[in-house]
Formats: structure tokens, sequence, C-alpha cells
């Protein structure tokens, strides 16, 4: 794939520069890695997004890509080993370790026509992209099935790092003295035609210190602890988790804090069974109250409230309590519903009164059984359901 910047930003040759500046925009934002965790697609599509606008936008630089890569096909096709074609390589693709050095190796792969200065100068700015946000912190926080179900605000502590409180951050104290980049000598850029970058010794101050702060050891930040307040919305469950931005560990010598990340867990309750935005309730009623029906309380996400309770209803039978259930992050409301089980109670033991009403009323159901199927209405409704 050639590196053709206008391409890269979707723009004409003859754009403007604020049709430039939109293009970047848009691309910035669609391909950000904060908004695109673990995509290295995306990760690699924002660096060369980011490096098209650097040249494009600079009068001079964009004069220089102009006149180096105005050769087009013509060009590629005499090109032989060795010579730069613009195109672009990740060469850090297969270096996954931590340890690995992949810009040692990028020095060995490249024999063209730049010295490893340049090699260099591209790694040492590479890096200092990486630096610029500081890293990002997950924690998991433990919630009831209440505070999942209806949201809530909490306070959650964490260990973070934080600025340092002798140099403010700085890495080195207010009057600290400072020494001309010997890098840079002063400018904060170092240039290796065509391009310009910042100087990584100085971060584009332009000077440096060399007496760091002894409490931080010039990092500009110190371990501690960190509480945020994070509003947790209703309907979440476990597995959700939050994004705090700039919540993470803090960025000294100007770097941007991380993000925080926070997995939720949600405990079981012993009332309610979670489906989704439904929720079940079993609910107990007795023998009697199956069959001759009535009213009974029932518990809900609100409170209590009362239900009718069907003649002759069966174990096991559900009566649904439209819109009771939860209300999802997602589908702000929606509410799912609530299913009420009736579990059926049978007494252990009953006094002698209650076994004589209980001894007539099945003499009289077998009298009315024998009946009915002596007349041959067992038949007819047979037939007639079937």
């Amino acid at each position: 794939m050639e590196k053709d910047y206008y391409k890269i930003l979707g723009v004409t040759k003859d754009a403007s520069q604020d049709d430039i500046k939109k293009a970047f925009q848009s691309l910035a934002k669609k391909y950000h890695p904060d908004t695109n965790r673990g995509n290295t697609a995306a990760k690699r599509m924002f660096q060369e997004v980011r490096d098209a606008y650097e040249t494009l936008r600079d009068p001079s630089k964009r004069q220089q890509y102009d006149m180096l890569f105005s050769g087009g096909s013509a060009a590629n096709s005499t090109r032989g080993r060795g010579e730069f074609d613009g195109s672009y390589q990740d060469p850090f693709s297969r270096f996954n370790k931590q340890n690995d050095d992949p810009f040692a190796e990028f020095y060995r792969q490249n024999d063209g026509p730049f010295s490893n200065q340049f090699y260099k100068v591209f790694s040492e700015v590479f890096q200092h992209d990486v630096d610029v946000h500081a890293s990002d912190i997950e924690i998991e926080l433990n919630l009831s099935f209440g505070e999942a179900a209806k949201g809530c605000t909490k306070e959650v502590p964490f260990s973070a790092k934080n600025l340092c409180y002798s140099c403010d951050g700085r890495g080195y104290l207010a009057n600290a003295r400072k020494y001309v980049c010997p890098s840079c000598k002063g400018a904060g850029k170092v240039s290796m035609y065509p391009f310009t970058s910042i100087c990584t010794t100085c971060r584009g101050f332009g000077k440096v210190i060399k007496d760091h702060c002894l409490t931080c050891k010039g990092a500009g930040v110190v371990d501690g602890m960190k509480y945020a307040n994070v509003i947790i919305p209703a309907g979440v469950d476990s597995g959700d988790t939050i994004h705090v931005r700039e919540a993470g560990n803090s960025g000294g010598r100007g770097a941007i804090p991380g993000s925080l990340y926070i997995k939720l867990r949600v405990a079981s309750d012993p009332v309610f069974v979670r489906d989704g935005a439904d929720v079940h309730v079993d609910k107990k009623i007795s023998f009697t109250q199956a069959m001759l029906g009535g009213k009974i309380e029932v518990p809900t996400l609100d409170g209590k409230t009362e239900i009718k309770i069907p003649k002759g209803v069966q174990p096991g039978q559900v009566v649904v309590l439209r819109g009771k259930g939860l209300e999802l992050p997602n589908q702000a409301g929606y509410f799912g519903d609530q299913h009420v089980r009736f579990k059926i109670h049978f007494p252990l033991k009953v006094n002698e009164r209650q076994r004589a009403l209980l001894e007539d009323f099945a003499a009289e159901e077998a009298t009315k059984e024998q009946s009915f199927f002596a007349t041959g209405n067992w038949l007819y409704e047979q037939l007639s359901t079937g």
C-alpha cells in the first residue's frame, strides 16, 4: 500500500488546510486508541492519519513531501532493492513480548539510502508517542443485586500512581537549574530531511534538568491511593465494564492520565432471579388459596404489590407483571417484566375438624367423578378437547 498522505486523509492533492484539518479530526476520532482498545489495526491507522496530518498541515513539509513523492508509478517501477519507496510497513508487528527490542531489529532490516540515525529518530518518536498517556488501571467492584437493579453512586478506592507531592508531577523542583538541551541545542525539535520531530531528550522544551526530584526520582509520580466517585447506571449486570476517562494512573512530566476500567460483579439475591431485563419470583400459597383464589402480596423491585390468585391455580403456574422488571443501561425507558411463579404448600398435619372436612370433600369428589364417567361426559370432553 502506497503511503499516500492525501489518500490516507481522503482529500485531494489541492485540498485546503481547512479540508485537511476537518478530515484529520474526523479520522482521528474514528481510529483513536481510546475508542478502539485492543484493535491493532485501528492503532496503526491512527498513527498513519496523525503522520499524514503532521506533514500536510505544515506548508513547507507539504511542499517537500509533494516534491519527494511526485514520481508516481514511473518512479515506483524503476526502484530496486534498498531504495526508499514511501510504502508503509509495520516493523513491529511480530514483536509482542515486552522485553523484545523492535527498534534494534528495525535498524538491521532497513538498508536503504537513509542512515541509521534516521531510523533512530523514527524509533524515538514512536517511543515518545507511546509514553504520552499514562497506563490504564483495571479493577473489580462488587455490587448487591439492589444496587445493580436501581443504580447507585459508589466511591471506589484503588492503588494508583499519583502526582508527586514534592514536585507537583514535574520530576524536578521548581527552583531546579535548567540547561540547554544537548540534542536539539535548545530548538525543541530535531530534523532529518524530510522529517522534523519533537526532541525526545527535552520533550520539546529546549532545556533539560539534571537535578531530579529525590522523592519521585524524576518520574513525576509516586505510588499511592486514588478514589473515584462512580455513577453506576440502573440495570448493570456481572461482566459489565464502566470506563472512567483519565481516572487511572497519573501521568508525570506532562503525560495524560490513563483510564480506569471497572469490571462489575453483581451478587445473587435470595428473592429475585434475573434473566436479562426480566426477574423471577417464587411465591408460596396454601392449597386452599390455590383452590379458592384470592389476593396476596408479592415483592417487586419497587416494593410490595398485591396480585390476584386465579381460582384453581396449579403448581408452577406463572402470573406476569408487565413493566416490573429491570431497565437496561442501553435501553432507557424500557423495563422488563416480573414473573411470579406459584408454589403450593400442603400442610403436613391437620386437626380432627380439618380431616373431617377433607374426608367429606374427598367423598363428594369421588361421587362426582363416578357420575362424570358413568354418563360418558368424559368421552365427550376428550373428543372436544382433542
